[in-house]
């Protein structure tokens, strides 16, 4: 079964590396300087509401003791 497994992996890793070589090739401006800078600052956002988000539930939990 694990062999499998490291089939299908490969298999998806390269459908993956082949869809990304082909949006970089139709759409060479997607990874522009600009573009890249909006997406990080949105992820990072994004990222430390989760964190937040997080940290508040687990506050809550600890309160509560069973």
């Amino acid at each position: 079964m694990g062999t499998l497994y490291q089939i299908l992996g490969l298999v998806g890793a390269s459908l993956v590396i082949w869809l990304i070589y082909k949006s970089v090739r139709t759409k060479p401006d997607i990874f522009n300087r600009n573009n890249l800078s909006k997406s990080l600052t949105t992820m990072g956002v994004l990222a430390l509401a989760l964190i937040c988000f997080i940290a508040f539930l687990i506050v809550l939990i600890s309160k509560h003791k069973y």
